[in-house]
């Protein structure tokens, strides 16, 4: 075709005119060309009778490599290897009565192999006929970044952002939309059996059939591994009808297609109203909580229906597989309490013969354990058994101690408490979980310490006024004593039931009227206030702390004893005893977490935090099973006092991800200890650190690693192997290499602990006594302790030149030490005052952000060694 001979006013078999001389012959023309051509997307024009181009911006001409495709069949040279116009052209649809005016859909073009969003309509030409108009966007770099290539959903990136922009526009306009948060069932077993392949099969089928659900403008996004969030411009009421028609769909597919497994998910809804303030994180977090309470119920009535289905004898469960069978026999005949076992990897529960007889249970080894053993509790209690157990196993805790009624073989209803603990193998997976259920017959009344109201009092007291008195207010106080395990430590226990006991009497003796106080567990009170709201509940707290400020004695023993407090309301903050308690035992760890001595309200910023935690900890194992990603290890310098140069450094561990961006250690290591993850997190840093200390000999050859350990790396079995392993893997001598744990592990009478540390040292690597002197038996334990090195904490050098007590107390430690044989090292010296002022004491090392900050590998190279 010769330049000239297309153009706009083509029209069933005329002559074309070209575009560019339309221009010249109209001003419509002109404006068409000047305006179509300076646009960044594709833009073109066809007759729907024929399909010839009419009209295509210069953009579209160079994004397809066409010079002049006016009059060409648009789909001869837009498309590859067609015969006939394509199958999913919209013009058709468009030309139907009561057709939509514009149509949406993408296209992955054969020819460019670029991905388009394409916008589609009819619009009049400027000859006064009918034409077919398309625009389309080049969206492939977008969706290369933020579409998710299993399942064509979003990134978690772009999702968030998507549904941040919902979230403002929901809350700041006049519509209402449902967040749902999904989660596929049996995604691991599914990986395990079949293959990633057919987990990947079942990821896509679950979430193409979720996305068919879809009206315009509702959107998802693949929030991690097996978690999928969609968000519906619709109220929570319709957007669950939708998700249950996706979920019959999928239970018929399984049926009808034979899978191997049962395709399903369970999920959660929040809806999000106009003038609504919920964020991102709380409208996630409630999806979450609602998500995950569908999910232990699917688990309960999914083992309910194994057992009901599968009914095993004795005789077809294999024989429970534990190595110390005499010691747990021996331990079960000295006991009358029920102790039990259950092997986490393989789900089956051993109970000694007393409670399989008591309770009429059908053998000593049983699987399904929480239907079968479930069954036997009463209705009333059985949601807080079965929530407790399934926290266990979706690792959600390591330990729980739980209250309850069971029906033994003669009827009756017994209370039964529950204790049990989760243990980790080396690789944080759990592996047993053993505890004791104690027969407490009737539930006493009186607390036979304190001569208080028991918890069970607590309990009635509550629940009987929201029942008797609906519309009346109340407030609930929870409190604690702070560091009671400190006063027990520096006298004995039964000192700490002493203070425990004094400590009732004095918050009985200042209730105000209409109060009540009971003993729950351990060294913590319940209030209950009537009437109170949280300003008088902060009036009362302030009561109890004036009292508590002074140093206390008893017996010739002196001791302080100050209280934290968490707090709840009713009606405002919760309306059952199960939520009040709940928020106010919250409350109660917000304000122990943030300082102690103080009294904390529930409030929604408390609920954040506890979804942060549970968030952080996803974070955390998702990082670690992904190589350790977003973690890394920076090093302090520790200097020579002798000579003034850098003699070694502390590795310090750091984590930074997406969501939260850098996180403190005094953050995520005791979420890192609380799960088990410290272990092989703690793996690491010691193979990562003897590694960077090893190329760090090659400059200076005495330089010497020290390296953090966690109280659950404590284990002689594996710990002291893999420090061997680990100096062999790296070609590290053990005399680079000093192996750090807090004092009070030095301060155990524990054999095994004592035991670890003197097989560390015969590796010859030297051990230190990290944050000595915050203990209360500091002193006592330089005469046995295992220690090469004591560091003192940098508690006692912030007020070291006012201070003669501080620096009488380093002088002291330093003469002591030295007398034993043993080094110091004073941390956290910041200033030149403080370095003045302990610069004669004698020590050995110092460490402190004066000398330098804890740097990357590559800055601690540059700044401290030749």
């Amino acid at each position: 075709m010769e330049e000239g001979n297309s153009g706009a006013c083509a029209r069933h078999g005329e002559e074309p005119i070209s575009s560019g001389d339309l221009g010249d012959q109209t001003v419509e023309g002109f404006v068409l060309n000047a305006v179509m051509d300076g646009m960044h997307s594709n833009v073109y024009i066809t007759d729907p009778a024929n399909d010839r181009i009419l009209f295509m911006n210069r953009t579209m001409k160079e994004d397809f490599g066409i010079e002049h495709p006016e009059g060409e069949v648009c789909w001869k040279v837009l498309q590859k290897g067609l015969h006939e116009r394509c199958s999913f052209c919209p013009v058709g649809e468009l030309l139907k009565e009561n057709a939509a005016p514009v149509m949406h859909w993408e296209e992955d073009n054969a020819l460019t192999g670029r991905t388009y969003s394409n916008y589609d309509s009819l619009i009049t030409w400027l000859d006064g006929s009918t034409v077919h108009l398309q625009q389309s966007v080049d969206m492939t770099e977008w969706k290369t970044a933020n579409i998710d290539e299993l399942t064509e959903m979003m990134t978690r990136r772009a999702g968030k952002e998507a549904l941040r922009a919902s979230l403002e526009a929901a809350t700041g306009g006049n519509r209402v939309i449902s967040v749902c948060l999904y989660d596929i069932n049996h995604l691991k077993d599914v990986n395990d059996r079949f293959g990633h392949a057919e987990g990947d099969r079942l990821i896509r089928v679950i979430t193409r059939a979720v996305s068919k659900s879809f009206d315009r403008g509702d959107f998802g996004f693949r929030l991690s591994g097996d978690e999928f969030v969609c968000v519906m411009n619709t109220g929570a009421a319709q957007a669950r009808k939708r998700i249950e028609g996706v979920l019959g769909e999928l239970e018929g597919l399984s049926r009808t297609q034979a899978y191997p497994y049962r395709i399903g998910f369970c999920f959660g809804i929040v809806e999000v109203l106009p003038g609504s303030d919920l964020t991102l994180v709380e409208t996630i977090a409630r999806a979450d909580q609602r998500m995950y309470d569908q999910k232990r119920r699917f688990h309960i009535e999914e083992n309910e229906r194994k057992a009901q289905s599968e009914k095993p004898s004795v005789s077809e469960i294999e024989q429970f597989d534990y190595s110390k069978d005499y010691l747990l026999d021996a331990l079960r005949k000295s006991t009358d309490d029920y102790i039990y076992v259950c092997n986490m990897k393989t789900g089956i529960f051993c109970y000694p013969k007393a409670m399989v007889e008591e309770f009429d249970l059908p053998g000593q080894v049983i699987e399904n354990a929480a239907a079968i053993w479930g069954a036997k509790v009463h209705e009333n209690d059985k949601r807080v058994f079965l929530e407790s157990n399934q926290e266990i196993v979706d690792g959600r805790t390591t330990s729980h101690c739980v209250e309850y009624r069971a029906i033994n073989r003669r009827g009756e209803w017994v209370w039964l408490r529950c204790r049990g603990n989760l243990v980790l193998d080396a690789r944080g997976e759990p592996d047993l979980f053993a505890g004791i259920i104690t027969n407490l017959g009737k539930k006493e009344k009186i607390d036979h310490l304190t001569g208080l109201l028991s918890k069970y009092e607590y309990e009635e007291a509550i629940s009987r006024r929201i029942e008797d008195r609906p519309d009346e207010q109340f407030g609930i106080m929870e409190l604690g004593i702070d560091d009671l395990r400190h006063i027990n430590d520096l006298h004995d226990r039964t000192f700490g039931d002493d203070v425990i006991r004094i400590t009732a009497q004095k918050i009985q003796s200042l209730l105000p009227q209409g109060a009540a106080v009971y003993r729950l567990d351990g060294d913590e009170f319940g209030v209950i206030l009537d009437g109170a709201d949280k300003e008088a509940l902060h009036r009362f707290y302030g009561v109890l702390d004036e009292s508590c400020q002074s140093l206390q004695e008893f017996e010739g023993k002196r001791y302080y004893c100050a209280l934290s407090a968490g707090c709840a309301c009713y009606p405002d903050d919760a309306e059952t005893y199960l939520e009040l308690a709940k928020y106010s035992g919250y409350s109660l760890e917000y304000a122990k977490a943030h300082g102690k001595r103080r009294c904390v309200c529930f409030s929604q910023e408390i609920l954040g935090e506890r979804s942060r935690e549970l968030k952080l900890v996803e974070l955390l194992r998702g990082s670690i099973e992904n190589g350790f990603e977003g973690f890394s290890l920076s090093y302090q310098p520790q200097i020579d006092t002798h000579t003034g140069t850098v003699t070694g450094a502390e590795a310090l561990a750091r984590y930074q991800c997406d969501e939260f961006g850098a996180v403190s250690p005094v953050e995520f290591i005791p979420l890192l200890e609380k799960t088990g993850l410290i272990i092989p997190m703690g793996m690491w840093v010691l193979r990562t650190a003897a590694a960077q200390c090893k190329s760090w000999t090659d400059i200076v050859s005495d330089f010497v690693m020290s390296v953090n350990l966690s109280y659950r790396q404590i284990d002689g079995d594996s710990l002291v192997p893999f420090i061997e392993d680990t100096l062999q893997e790296s070609g590290l001598s053990p005399s680079n290499l000093v192996i750090e744990m807090t004092e009070s592990y030095f301060a155990s009478e524990d054999a095994p602990v004592r035991a670890v540390f003197d097989q560390v040292r015969q590796l010859g690597v030297r051990v230190a006594m990290d944050d000595f002197g915050t203990g209360y038996s500091a002193l006592g334990i330089l005469k046995k302790s295992p220690a090469d090195i004591v560091k003192i904490d940098r508690m006692f050098v912030s007020d070291i030149q006012s201070s003669s007590f501080d620096a009488t107390f380093i002088k002291f430690v330093v003469e002591l030490c030295h007398d034993v044989g043993i080094e110091v090292c004073l941390e956290g010296v910041e200033t030149d005052g403080e370095y003045a002022a302990v610069s004669a004491m004698g020590l050995d090392y110092i460490q402190g952000f004066l000398f330098g900050r804890p740097y990357p590998p590559d800055e601690f190279r540059r700044r401290f060694l030749p």
